[in-house]
């Protein structure tokens, strides 16, 4: 939703068939589509594109709205609805090698940066001299060092100012915490077709001790029915600069900053400064100290590339303005750099898609030196995430105090909604898990796996494997944890138990998880250790301990149905001998149904002696213990996709 604040949002309608050939009705509605893409209204965009999608037969044409779907719900930062169609197109002929570009960026966003480079090399193979695809190959394996080896620092969400929808761009100042939002509370009924929520408004709230009050809109007329947001707040919080788009009746073609007073504890009418314009965007606004310099985003002409951070000398006692200064190479890039803010020591911090990062908008600091600004430097992991990272704020100077010493935004998953607010402090320790996720059967890696991280059976996280089954995370301090791994077609793994209780230093743990493959509906197991007594369909002791572990993988594979079955040997009547293994596979369901197991997920089958392991047939001598190998109990696997009744 913050893409709102600094996106020039001027459209044109393209008359893409003014031409002699005839205009089919889909052509009309792939046209509509397309300028709603253009306009940069992607959620809408996307909506329009699906509803083409299964009206078009033409295979080529079907690919390329998929690719616009695709690419509407990327540009949206819906990442999820994005994967599914790049997915579903990846294993198109769509011919653009753009898509290989696209999905790499997109596998970057969830960390499989692997899978990432791999696009991105493949992309490589088709344009070889793309500078933006070599720099995104380097980009993946450093992101992953990165990720491998987390800084010192502790991110939280801040529960109590996210919502489901956008929040972000939080600022601090004196005792009040002020930032955007799209949520319902937002001023009016317009949804911004970008994203498909409201157009945000500034919210505030005070803060004491790392703890927020009542939320609420500041008094006064900042908000409208369009889009404000990313305010910056002077110490006396008297003044407030922020960012406008649309202008308050709606008909504004750009963002622009204004400017607001407190009067008589009501915010007054804002006012536009100076240097905006009707012909580009400005944005994003961010003072030193002194008032006497303003850092903004802009797309002015001169700029580097989609958005560029300039700053502009202020005297604060006549209210003077200079000229427009872009901070130069070592802070933009050619692609959007944008939420400048200034800390305390003077460090210049943005965020950027341009620079080296772990995908989306990564933050990193500039320090304003004798000769202009230094080269930009990431945050790293855990700062910075395949996400959207930007708008940061600073309560003051970094300490070990483990209280937050700043706050930012992000979009990266296990968030409360689109994007959130979090905070940032000092940890006096890192507890980190590694390890890989194996196929057990043929010892080969599982990409892509689900590494559950859980405290007293409720979820703290779940972590991906990279291409290499590999995955790292940071978990809680104090804690017992139990971690297992799932993927589709196999069984869940069994609890690996750590703890991060009373650690005293930095510390890794190392562990390998195995996963069984399931097998296919006509491979049976036999459960060893499940016999009778002569004649009888009793569980005896020996038997219950091997039902329990069925139990387990039952409890731990809530999505499989089984059949559980029961053979005798040949020395007695087939008849009877087919009566009693029913009985018996009967009573091994029993076992299970009274563990809690659902009774649609058992079948329970006797075949008697119809399914002779060995030659032992009737008329035929054999020994005891051939017969006792007749005499089992099997199972296997009928359906993966239960759901339950």
């Amino acid at each position: 939703m913050r893409v709102s604040i600094l996106l020039f949002l001027s459209c044109f309608f393209i008359n893409a068939f003014a031409q002699t050939t005839a205009v089919t009705p889909i052509d009309i509605e792939i046209q509509k589509a397309d300028v709603l893409f253009i306009c940069k209204k992607y959620n809408s965009a996307a909506t329009f594109y699906k509803k083409i999608y299964t009206k078009v037969k033409d295979e080529e044409q079907q690919a390329t709205i998929n690719f616009k779907i695709a690419e509407s719900y990327r540009l949206s930062n819906n990442f999820k609805q994005a994967f599914e169609w790049y997915e579903k197109l990846i294993n198109t002929k769509y011919p653009d090698p753009k898509i290989l570009y696209s999905y790499g960026l997109l596998l970057k966003n969830y960390e499989r940066y692997g899978d990432a480079a791999r696009q991105f090399s493949d992309y490589l193979f088709e344009i070889p001299n793309d500078v933006a695809a070599k720099r995104e190959v380097e980009a993946c394996k450093i992101s992953g060092d990165w990720k491998l080896n987390p800084l010192k620092f502790s991110v939280e969400n801040v529960k109590s100012l996210n919502t489901a929808y956008s929040d972000y761009a939080p600022f601090l100042s004196d005792g009040k915490m002020f930032w955007s939002s799209s949520r319902t509370e937002a001023t009016g009924n317009i949804i911004f077709e970008w994203t498909g929520q409201k157009c945000a408004d500034i919210f505030q709230s005070n803060i004491n001790e790392n703890s927020f009050g009542t939320i609420s809109k500041p008094s006064g007329l900042i908000n409208s029915n369009f889009n404000e947001g990313v305010a910056w707040v002077d110490s006396t919080n008297t003044t407030m600069y922020f960012t406008q788009c649309n202008g308050s009746d709606g008909k504004g073609m750009n963002c622009k900053i204004y400017v607001s007073y407190k009067q008589n504890n009501q915010w007054s009418i804002a006012q536009v400064l100076p240097f905006c314009s009707d012909s580009f965007s400005v944005g994003h606004p961010a003072f030193t100290a002194d008032m006497k310099r303003l850092y903004f985003a802009s797309n002015m002409p001169g700029s580097l590339g989609e958005k560029d951070i300039y700053y502009i000398n202020h005297n604060p006692l006549t209210g003077k303005w200079g000229v427009p200064v872009n901070l130069g190479s070592n802070v933009n890039t050619t692609e959007d750099d944008m939420f400048p803010a200034v800390h305390p020591d003077g460090k210049i911090y943005f965020a950027s898609k341009g620079h080296f990062g772990m995908g989306g908008l990564d933050l990193f600091y500039s320090i304003d030196s004798v000769g202009g600004f230094t080269k930009a430097i990431n945050l790293k992991s855990p700062i910075n995430s395949g996400a959207d990272d930007f708008g940061i704020t600073f309560s003051g100077h970094q300490t070990e105090s483990q209280k937050p010493f700043a706050y930012f935004t992000s979009n990266r998953e296990g968030g409360l909604g689109d994007d959130d607010i979090y905070s940032l402090s000092v940890k006096p320790f890192i507890f980190l898990v590694k390890g890989r996720v194996i196929n057990r059967e043929d010892e080969t890696p599982i990409s892509n796996a689900d590494v559950f991280a859980l405290m007293a059976n409720m979820p703290l996280k779940i972590i991906k494997t990279d291409a290499k089954g590999n995955f790292v995370s940071e978990l809680a301090l104090n804690q017992n944890i139990e971690l297992s791994a799932a993927k589709e077609k196999f069984f869940k793994s069994v609890s690996l138990a750590v703890s991060s209780q009373n650690i005293k230093a930095d510390t890794t743990i190392e562990l390998t998880l195995y996963l069984n493959p399931i097998p296919d509906q006509a491979v049976e197991f036999t459960l060893q250790g499940i016999y009778y007594d002569l004649d009888k369909a009793d569980i005896r002791p020996e038997a219950a301990r091997v039902l329990d572990s069925m139990v387990l993988i039952l409890k731990n594979n809530p999505t499989i149905t089984i059949e559980l079955a029961s053979h005798t040997d040949s020395r007695a009547d087939e008849g009877y001998n087919l009566k009693l293994s029913q009985r018996r596979a009967q009573s091994c369901v029993d076992y299970l149904l009274k563990k809690g197991i659902a009774k649609p997920r058992l079948t329970a089958v006797g075949y008697g002696e119809s399914k002779l392991i060995n030659d032992c047939a009737d008329g035929v001598e054999c020994n005891e213990d051939q017969h006792q190998e007749n005499r089992r109990t099997t199972f296997r696997v009928l359906s993966t996709d239960y759901k339950g009744r």
